[in-house]
């Protein structure tokens, strides 16, 4: 497992969008998902977040999704508390489970697992909900989970990008794929498995 981080994702314009989805809506994993990664960062040493990711067995994603993952890669990222965001911090840290290049990104998977300062007011969620259509993100409720859910879906530079996020509280657990073919309850078989972060 290694530890990178991406900064060529981060200045991506749709990463800004969806990272304040990620803090409105509680949907953590869309903040990690745009501007395709081209090429893997160097490895660093073990950190805080690769411990996280390590919670989880590379097999255990694998059996879900059907086909055979590389063990992940973990980065965290944090969001500071601004205005447009309602003032609510985050640190979200995700586990990618695959190659970073074009042509892998159809089999990768990432799980996700965050903690805001505070939970969502419901009129906070509303707002994100409006601000994402703003940004032709698709969301509806998902229900099943044990949790205030929402199944998500955007297409970014030709990729459709699609995940189920669930909050409890402040704690955030979400899964995502880089493909419309992944099915809704195989989405939410991963955000169990995230709950174990």
């Amino acid at each position: 497992m290694t530890t990178t981080t991406r900064p060529s994702r981060r200045a991506h314009p749709a990463y800004r969008c969806a990272r304040a989805s990620a803090v409105l809506l509680g949907i953590a994993t869309a903040s990690s998902l745009v501007a395709p990664p081209v090429a893997q960062a160097a490895a660093a040493p073990k950190s805080p977040a690769a411990a996280i990711c390590g919670k989880i067995s590379t097999a255990s994603v694998s059996a879900i999704v059907g086909y055979s993952l590389p063990a992940p890669t973990a980065d965290t990222t944090s969001l500071k508390a601004t205005k447009a965001n309602d003032e609510i911090s985050s640190v979200v840290t995700s586990c990618t489970y695959g190659a970073y290049t074009l042509a892998a990104l159809p089999k990768d998977v990432i799980l996700d697992y965050a903690v805001t300062s505070r939970p969502l007011t419901p009129a906070e969620v509303t707002k994100g909900l409006s601000q994402a259509q703003k940004i032709k993100m698709h969301i509806v409720p998902y229900h099943g989970l044990g949790m205030t859910a929402y199944y998500y879906s955007f297409t970014e530079t030709g990729i459709t990008i699609q995940g189920i996020s669930g909050t409890e509280g402040v704690k955030e657990y979400g899964a995502a794929v880089y493909t419309k073919t992944t099915p809704k309850s195989t989405l939410a078989s991963l955000v169990q498995l995230a709950e174990k972060l």
